[in-house]
């Protein structure tokens, strides 16, 4: 008995055996049966081949998603750099606040002085420049009316003092409150929030 197999293709699923002449039913039978059990394990084969084939490719990152920064397909910005972001806007918002309300400081110039210190026959005298700093509701013209009262209330205050009254940072800071509370007593609209001294000698 002679048997002669032919594939005659995997594509169509199926497998074809020619039988020789003259061989036997039942060894034909088992054959075939071998061969088609054959033919479908071939066929899952190819079958789990393309699918993990498939599976694979859909996972590859392509490079429109490398250079979108994804990670993977569909795949978003990180939130964590979103939060980033966010914070560095507000902080540069908040700068910018801060700085428009440091810039939003008003100092009105009472002018130079220049008075004789208290005492017995005293020659010595103090020269200063003064500033005001104004309220956000002060009225910058009231302030201009007003210079020749803030300087004659500087000047009697300056005349009041003794040198050993000025020395040092303490009794300046203390001559600064004694100003600012004087001129508040008559500035109808703000106030006088500090006093500067630009210049500030004793002889």
């Amino acid at each position: 008995m002679r048997i002669a197999i032919s594939f005659v293709g995997l594509s169509g699923g199926y497998l074809v055996a020619d039988e020789a002449a003259g061989s036997a039913p039942g060894g034909n039978a088992k054959i075939m049966m071998g061969l088609l059990g054959l033919n479908v394990v071939v066929m899952v084969g190819v079958l789990v081949v393309l699918f993990l084939g498939n599976k694979k490719q859909q996972t590859t990152q392509t490079l429109d998603q490398v250079a979108a920064g994804s990670a993977t397909p569909g795949a978003e910005a990180k939130p964590a750099e979103k939060g980033k972001e966010g914070e560095k806007g507000k902080e540069g918002e908040k700068g910018k606040e801060g700085g428009a309300a440091e810039a939003d400081v008003h100092f009105f110039s009472v002018g130079d002085f220049t008075a004789n210190l208290s005492g017995a026959a005293s020659t010595h005298y103090v020269r200063i420049s003064v500033n005001f700093e104004m309220s956000k509701d002060a009225d910058e013209e009231e302030f201009k009316a007003r210079r020749p009262q803030f300087r004659d209330k500087v000047i009697s205050l300056l005349n009041s003092k003794k040198p050993t009254d000025l020395e040092g940072a303490e009794g300046r800071n203390f001559l600064k409150e004694e100003i600012k509370t004087a001129v508040n007593t008559f500035i109808q609209k703000g106030k006088v929030e500090g006093v500067y001294f630009s210049t500030f000698i004793i002889n």
